[in-house]
């Protein structure tokens, strides 16, 4: 007598060992944001592995948030941060709101940051909650351009910037109005086309400093 095919052969059984091993990673990872909650907040929380491992913005986020306790207590071991206290929460929660949909580098590391300094009893006074909308509207290039224009002391002309930077001209050019709109950068009194950081701007590098 013949035999029929397999009700589950090799490939089947690879593909749900796949899918068993992907749940349990973001289960793991739903444990690991609990307790990381836990310490942003300052405050226990209920279990988080109820999040719908089915969902996959839900499974995204959940990674998202994980790497971001991952990094979060790399930079307070770092800097040997010995006192952390609990963040409050409508801060806490428009911060990791926000964070965890960032997908660029460039971003994200400037989101655990901030919580970093949220956290951390030296720095907690420099981190604004305003400072969570202009965060969420940066692109890579704002980022660049306002870090780095942090080492230059007096208005510069965009296209010298960029040069010196060597950065596209139009880009940069495009990067400064769009700082200078969130109010991250000032114009020179003069109304000449230069520029340099704002109070805001300022400020706002203060509290995503590593």
């Amino acid at each position: 007598m013949t035999e029929g095919p397999e009700p589950f052969g090799k490939e089947t059984a690879k593909a749900v060992q796949e899918v068993a091993k992907a749940a349990n990673n973001a289960i793991d990872a739903a444990r690991e944001i609990a307790c990381f909650f836990n310490r942003v907040l300052g405050n226990p929380i209920s279990d988080a592995v109820g999040i719908a491992i089915a969902d996959p913005l839900r499974a995204i986020r959940t990674l998202s948030l994980d790497w971001y306790a991952r990094r979060v207590d790399e930079i307070l071991a770092k800097r040997n941060a010995k006192q952390t206290i609990g963040v409050p929460p409508r801060l806490a929660l428009e911060i990791l709101d926000a964070a965890q949909d960032e997908t660029r580098d460039e971003l994200r590391e400037l989101w655990a940051r901030l919580i970093a300094n949220a956290m951390d009893a030296n720095t907690r006074s420099n981190v604004r909650i305003e400072f969570v909308s202009i965060l969420k509207q940066l692109n890579p290039l704002d980022a660049l351009v306002l870090q780095r224009l942090s080492t230059v002391t007096d208005f510069t002309y965009p296209n010298n910037f960029a040069q010196g930077q060597h950065l596209d001209t139009n880009d940069a050019a495009m990067s400064f109005l769009y700082l200078f709109d969130l109010k991250c950068v000032q114009q020179a009194g003069d109304g000449s086309f230069q520029f340099k950081l704002s109070p805001r701007g300022v400020a706002l590098l203060r509290a995503v400093s590593p």
